[in-house]
């Protein structure tokens, strides 16, 4: 217990500036023994937990390790560099905290060798890059335009609606006398895109997802088709019910916010709620949810009602993490297929895990590997193929 103590006078010391040489000489010994991974973890997470995620790029975390362990062997005050010149103690945390595998015990970020065993079968470019910003827009003429590389502006005008890329985003303006029609936005694996509709409600689309939409809405209601995964911030309106068509499901709503998983490969459709209220109807049954709740549509038919999900879980995909509370590792790595646009293939043996924590999205698929790795499970990158041993 008296070491963990130091341990953290001397983590303290190293980000104030004013460590001595002999502290940091005892700092390194430290970082290297296993057995300060626990309080190094836990003075990790005391500081992501009250920091927005900064921005950061796989290179830049890297290098910023590399940094990181430089300035302790070479200078007794941290000086500014194009890496370290961004962090403050707790943004410096919430960077090492990518690199943490919560729940396994394991501390990844200090070790003395980068070694892994992760095998990518040919050369490096066989490793995957993260996924990104895009998705296919089909029109009612049936034309297609990949958004992937369009730029902002109008993308055309479909019988007086019209349809512009901005800040990123899709967006829909109806004039008053626009007629309906009907356009579908698909999201291939690896791609995430978010588009408003013509009555000002904001839907985010994960990998692997469409929503089938009208350019206009009625008089009298609003009604997409939703197949994968979406999140909705709908806009209030009355007159005119929101509903969300999922298989044989329907979520209807006035003006709240929701996150509704839907995907073919998963056991349950899950509909969350974050703000206002949702009513479930499927086949005669009728659920209603308050903020917080969950319903798991199971594929017997039957709803089930969850109390306090974790809504960080729910909504990591959207704000840019792996987020894991005791999931398999089919479901784990049901969304890596996803994101990073390969094919999993488990081999004989594979043991029965659980993982706990996040890991960033913006990772190459190597770097996600070797966190989940430390649970006791290999990998073997194949071009599209991920391969999984025990």
């Amino acid at each position: 217990m008296y070491q963990n103590k130091v341990f953290r006078e001397l983590m303290d010391q190293f980000i104030s500036g004013e460590i001595s040489p002999e502290g940091k000489a005892k700092l390194l010994g430290m970082l290297d023994n296993p057995k300060y991974s626990e309080e190094l973890n836990v003075i990790l997470r005391e500081n992501y937990d009250s920091v927005e995620i900064p921005s950061i790029g796989s290179e830049a975390t890297e290098k910023f390790i590399k940094e990181l362990r430089v300035k302790i062997n070479t200078s007794s005050k941290i000086k500014e560099s194009s890496v370290f010149g961004l962090f403050n103690w707790r943004k410096i945390a919430v960077a090492a905290s990518i690199l943490v595998t919560v729940g396994i015990g394991t501390l990844v970020l200090f070790q003395k060798n980068g070694q892994s065993s992760i095998e990518v079968a040919s050369k490096d470019s066989d490793d995957k890059e993260p996924g990104k910003t895009g998705a296919i827009l089909t029109l009612s003429n049936g034309s297609k335009i990949v958004l992937d590389s369009v730029g902002n502006g109008l993308l055309t005008n479909q019988n007086n609606t019209a349809v512009s890329k901005k800040n990123g985003g899709v967006v829909y303006t109806a004039g008053s006398d626009a007629q309906i029609v009907y356009n579908t936005m698909t999201t291939p694996r690896a791609r995430q895109y978010n588009l408003e509709l013509s009555d000002g409600t904001k839907v985010w689309l994960n990998a692997s997802s469409s929503i089938t939409f009208p350019t206009a809405f009625a008089a009298n209601e609003r009604k997409v088709i939703l197949t994968g995964e979406a999140y909705f911030e709908v806009a209030k309106d009355k007159t005119r019910p929101f509903r969300v068509a999922v298989n044989d499901m329907q979520v209807n709503v006035l003006g709240t916010h929701f996150n509704v998983n839907a995907y073919n490969d998963e056991d349950v459709v899950n509909t969350t709620l974050l703000e206002g209220s949702v009513l479930l109807t499927e086949k005669g049954k009728k659920v209603l949810l308050k903020p917080g709740q969950q319903a798991e549509k199971q594929k017997s038919g039957a709803i089930v009602v969850k109390d306090n999900v974790n809504l960080e879980e729910v909504m990591g995909w959207k704000n840019g993490v792996f987020y894991f509370e005791n999931a398999s590792i089919q479901t784990v790595l049901r969304q890596v297929s996803r994101w990073y646009d390969v094919d999993v293939v488990f081999e004989k043996g594979v043991p029965t895990r659980t993982f706990e924590g996040e890991i960033q999205r913006n990772l190459q698929l190597s770097q996600v590997l070797k966190i989940l790795e430390k649970n006791k499970v290999r990998f073997k990158i194949e071009g599209k193929i991920l391969r999984v041993m025990p």
